[in-house]
């Protein structure tokens, strides 16, 4: 696998994931915000792209549908809070494979990772 993308504009939360999920094995690349995801993305595709949905500019949602349009292969799990779960509903067109809430639950993220990888071998 080449690496997971985390998408968020919160650096506290960029360097959480990152540490946690290198301590599972992933390589991991950052990006604040949609722009600098897409540019990654363009130089290295992601194999698992680990996006929040409420960003300032382009949200994750119109990140995941560029992904989706442009890296097929790419596996896209959406980061939300408690409250976003009722955009999460209205917009599952946008080939999204996991949800994981805000705050994180180890476990569940660890779940969503694998499922993720499974999807894409």
């Amino acid at each position: 696998m080449s690496y997971v993308l985390v998408v968020d504009d919160e650096e506290a939360i960029r360097n959480l994931l990152r540490r946690q999920l290198a301590s599972w094995g992933y390589n991991v690349r950052t990006a604040s915000n949609a722009k600098e995801a897409l540019e990654l993305m363009f130089a290295e595709p992601a194999a698992i792209a680990l996006v929040d949905i409420l960003m300032p500019g382009r949200d994750g949602l119109w990140l995941a549908e560029r992904i989706r349009e442009k890296w097929s292969k790419t596996a896209v799990i959406m980061v939300t809070g408690v409250g976003d779960m009722g955009t999460v509903e209205n917009r599952k067109d946008v080939g999204v494979i996991e949800y994981v809430q805000k705050p994180f639950v180890r476990e569940s993220l660890r779940q969503a990772l694998e499922r993720a990888a499974k999807g894409i071998e």
